[in-house]
């Protein structure tokens, strides 16, 4: 296992597409099932993302889940469960191809997490792990493609990550910003992520990676949401999760089966 970066067909990484603006889809992976990795990755997604944060993953569901992706040929984030270098560091080592990091609520925070993904900031350095093909690749080539491929996703989900999105976004390093409607309706105080008001935020953050030519992907519970996110500039959709998907799988299986029954 030689630890390169996963990709595109074409060679691009993932974080060259993500850059590059190119529509990306995606789902939250919240079953701890390598298996269920597998299985998503036979399905044309771009990648997956672990749901560290709002899941039960322990390092070794985890790790096992990275390895999956690997033998797959996937490219998969993690969401950590928190902006600590050490989460964000073990999600890497183990393979992922970049980090989805929650309650970045400013420029600040996402300089840390930035110099906490990079060799050239503030990450600890070992070519053991799978990230590093276990010792097979030299420390000057494992700096360069890590440093070059590691994709760092910030979360904007909170009035005040809206406020200061401008400044988020222009901190170099970080490739997108991420948002969460759910958190951010409940920010700012409203009970439903289709409240104008989180629309006029989502409207605000997709405007700041305009012009700090910076990425932005978006929750979305339903694909008929991505038309319109995609006019604002949205080009990374994480689409439901693998629960949702099979929840709303076995719900129209049985649809199928009782109208088949009446006929």
């Amino acid at each position: 296992m030689s630890g390169a970066p996963q990709g595109a067909g074409d060679g691009r990484s993932l974080r060259e597409r993500l850059v590059a603006g190119e529509p990306l889809f995606s789902t939250f992976v919240k079953t701890t099932s390598h298996q269920t990795v597998e299985v998503l990755a036979a399905t044309g997604l771009d990648t997956l993302v672990l749901d560290a944060e709002h899941a039960p993953f322990g390092p070794e569901s985890l790790d096992r889940s990275l390895l999956a992706a690997r033998a797959c040929g996937l490219p998969v984030l993690v969401r950590v469960p928190y902006p600590r270098g050490a989460a964000i560091q073990q999600a890497l080592d183990m393979g992922a191809a970049g980090v989805m990091v929650p309650h970045v609520d400013s420029a600040a925070v996402a300089l840390d997490v930035v110099r906490a993904a990079r060799y050239g900031g503030t990450r600890g350095y070992s070519a053991s792990p799978r990230a590093g093909g276990y010792g097979q690749r030299g420390m000057a080539e494992h700096l360069r493609l890590s440093d070059a491929h590691t994709a760092v996703l910030v979360q904007i989900e909170s009035g005040q990550a809206v406020a200061q999105a401008r400044e988020i976004a222009a901190v170099p390093g970080v490739d997108c910003l991420f948002i969460g409607p759910a958190d951010l309706a409940v920010s700012i105080g409203a009970d439903s992520p289709t409240d104008p008001r989180v629309t006029e935020a989502v409207a605000q953050v997709c405007e700041a990676g305009r012009q700090a030519r910076c990425a932005v992907g978006c929750f979305v519970s339903d694909v008929r949401q991505v038309t319109s996110l995609r006019a604002l500039g949205v080009a990374f959709f994480v689409v439901g999760s693998d629960q949702a998907l099979l929840r709303a799988a076995a719900r129209q299986a049985m649809a199928g089966a009782l109208e088949s029954m009446a006929a």
